[in-house]
């Protein structure tokens, strides 16, 4: 007797992006995130000098690189998230505050389900050795005033991430 195996493919289930709503959604979040930082009391001072211009392009970059991670039809040409973030100064207290006044508000505001929530909140939470820690580029160059800025924080022996992370 034959045994024929079951040839039907498996049913792929729909990727995050998917889930969320797709390209119109990503954009409403990642737009929204971004705005309510920069009026954050905490952390919207990280945002006073930036331009309409640099702030649209974060926005659009965040987009895409949510977009390409979360399974969208997107390419993310950005920085990695510890060169973005490497020099900015952010503290525990601006990662704190920045889920828990901003960010997982957001999932019961926008009625994100359950398992979207957790997938979204697992995902940005994994970035955080990466991005909190870091020393300020301008708190380097102090301490090191004959440092070369254009060698960057590395040549006077300040790595962010520090080995190993």
């Amino acid at each position: 007797m034959t045994h024929i195996a079951n040839q039907s493919a498996p049913i792929e289930e729909p990727s995050l992006y998917d889930r969320l709503g797709g390209l119109e959604s990503v954009k409403f979040l990642a737009k929204t995130l971004v705005q309510r930082a920069m009026l954050n009391p905490t952390i919207g001072h990280i945002w006073n000098h930036k331009t309409q211009a640099e702030v649209q392009e974060e926005i659009s970059g965040f987009v895409e690189f949510l977009g390409e991670h979360w399974g969208g039809p997107h390419t993310y040409t950005g920085p990695d998230m510890a060169t973005a973030h490497r020099g900015m100064g952010i503290t525990e207290e601006y990662w704190t505050a920045l889920f828990d006044e901003i960010v997982t508000p957001a999932y019961v505001e926008f009625n994100i389900p359950e398992r979207e929530a957790r997938e979204v909140d697992e995902f940005l939470r994994s970035f955080k050795p990466v991005v909190v820690g870091s020393p300020t580029f301008k708190d380097v160059l102090q301490e090191h005033p004959d440092m070369d800025i254009m060698e960057g924080m590395e040549s006077v022996g300040v790595r962010w991430p520090a080995a190993g992370s």
